[in-house]
């Protein structure tokens, strides 16, 4: 802890970028071990998911829907596209890309479904579920700012 000019104590084991960043990373590899066991990641499980659900979407759509910056959504689209569990169109106005899941991709994701259960499963347990509920709500809450 450190003064600032004001004689405030700064408690910075209370930064909520620190601690969100902390979780982010232990959530992340915990999902991503079990993503692994169908030979994916789980941010490629959260862009086919984006893909199944707004199936045709363009990639500034999809974008919005991951809060994710277009040229890395492209990169990762392009990786599921060269493995062939999305394909890609051009748009009716010929000027972007809309995508759905190819049906290997489709049966992938079924494959990893009960994994994410899992996952979702061992979060709860961990938190218990009505702290659960809680920090999805702070969670979509932090997004907005």
């Amino acid at each position: 802890m450190t003064a600032d000019d004001d004689g405030i104590e700064d408690d910075f084991s209370l930064c909520v970028l620190d601690n969100v960043r902390k979780a982010a990373r232990a959530v992340s590899r915990h999902y991503d071990r079990l993503a692994r066991q169908v030979g994916m990641t789980a941010g490629q499980f959260s862009v086919l998911v984006s893909v199944c659900k707004g199936d045709g979407e363009t990639t500034g759509e999809l974008a919005q829907r991951l809060s994710m910056d277009r040229t890395t959504l492209v990169r990762n689209i392009a990786l599921l596209e060269r493995d062939g569990l999305v394909l890609s169109a051009s748009t009716a106005d010929g000027r972007g890309k809309c995508y759905r899941l190819s049906d290997k991709g489709a049966k992938l994701l079924q494959e990893a479904l009960p994994l994410w259960r899992k996952a979702q499963g061992d979060v709860m347990g961990q938190l218990g579920e009505d702290e659960f509920f809680k920090t999805i709500n702070s969670l979509k809450q932090l997004s907005k700012l």
